[in-house]
């Protein structure tokens, strides 16, 4: 989408025109008009900025299911102790519960597959902030990302969700002890995350907020409701058809069925752990004789959606639900950008399908009773 220049050229015009008719008037001038300009200072800002904090409070250089927990703990011990208003957005109480959650559950957290992830993540910090930068020194020291990613791993009590629960209910006097390998990294780290997320957010993510939502104000006084809004977790309905789209030369039909499941499976899946993309579990293939294999299973549809969207419902124009949407074509991708009628879709899958595969290979008849009431 970023570089298809129909797309650009329409978006710089856009952005053009609103810019014109907000400096010719005198009002709209002088409240909306320096907008745009502080979106570019503040985006030339992140452009020296972005690979550090992509690397840090993004995780980009420590992916890590243990780190993550650890630096949880070490910023709970300390955000705890201030006033709702003064801590970090996700400490707050009403947003942290969720995070709590998997802090202290029982799923399982896979040592090699840690390692393996950390390894990586802590080379591809080096290579791109450069063996000589700070932290990168302050990080390695004299070891290899291997040798800290298998210390770590193999000393931190934290692949426990037994101990991950009684570190957490011993509040912070117990996380401010703790000797945890990855405890004590995260502790190491933490002033120096925090310190380029507070840069980001006080020169780049606060300039932003501010001036876009000027400039969406400025749109909505030149065009009112003559175009629709982008999406802001606010309802939205969207208009749409099946309809079939060209992809790589190809026209692709727009509704999938039954059959077609069957006919592209390559078989049963492994109970030992074989498997591929095409394989189906026994249950479907037990179910088979049963399916009526002409029943749409996904369709495909214009409407406008981007990421957020899945899980909406498809209402047909006699207002029956006929769909969840929960996918897009590959076009789609770009609807944060712009959006083309002639390639981008919305995937559903057909409310039929749901049916067929709750009643004949689940045996859900008590949810199918609920979906009919």
């Amino acid at each position: 989408a970023l570089v298809d220049p129909t797309l650009i050229r329409a978006q710089a015009a856009r952005e053009i025109e609103l810019q014109a008719r907000i400096n010719a008037d005198p009002e709209m001038k002088a409240t909306y008009g320096d907008a745009f300009g502080n979106i570019a200072t503040a985006m030339a800002k992140y452009r020296d900025q972005r690979d550090r904090m992509t690397m840090t409070e993004g995780r980009g250089g420590f992916s890590s299911t243990l780190f993550a927990n650890a630096l949880t703990f070490v910023r709970y011990a300390q955000e705890s102790a201030l006033p709702e208003e003064q801590r970090l957005r996700e400490f707050t109480t009403a947003n942290f519960t969720s995070r709590k959650q998997s802090l202290t559950s029982d799923a399982p957290i896979y040592p090699e597959l840690e390692k393996l992830r950390l390894t990586f993540s802590l080379t591809k910090l080096r290579e791109i902030l450069g063996t000589d930068d700070p932290l990168v020194r302050k990080v390695f020291g004299k070891r290899s990302a291997a040798e800290i990613a298998n210390d770590l791993v193999d000393r931190s009590t934290l692949i426990d969700g037994a101990s991950r629960r009684k570190l957490f209910e011993g509040g912070k006097a117990a996380i401010e002890a703790s000797n945890d390998p990855m405890i004590v990294f995260a502790r190491t780290l933490d002033p120096d995350f925090r310190a380029i997320r507070k840069t980001f957010e006080d020169e780049i993510e606060s300039v932003l907020n501010k001036n876009e939502t000027r400039v969406a104000l400025a749109m909505f006084k030149v065009y009112g409701t003559s175009t629709y809004p982008d999406a802001t977790f606010t309802l939205r309905l969207s208009y749409g058809s099946v309809k079939s789209f060209m992809q790589r030369g190809k026209m692709v039909t727009p509704i999938t069925r039954f059959a077609g499941l069957y006919e592209r499976s390559t078989g049963v899946i492994d109970p030992a752990g074989a498997s591929d993309a095409f394989r189906l579990s026994k249950r479907w293939w037990d179910a088979k004789s049963q399916i009526n294999m002409n029943q749409p299973f996904n369709f495909a549809s214009t409407n406008d959606i981007i990421g957020g969207n899945s899980g909406s419902p498809v209402v047909n124009a006699k207002g029956e639900m006929v769909g969840l949407i929960f996918d897009g074509n590959i076009a789609s991708l770009g609807g944060d950008f712009g959006y083309d009628g002639e390639t981008n879709r919305a995937v559903s899958v057909n409310v039929g399908a749901l049916r067929e595969g709750l009643g004949k290979v689940y045996g859900a008849q008590r949810i199918l009773e609920e979906l009919a009431r």
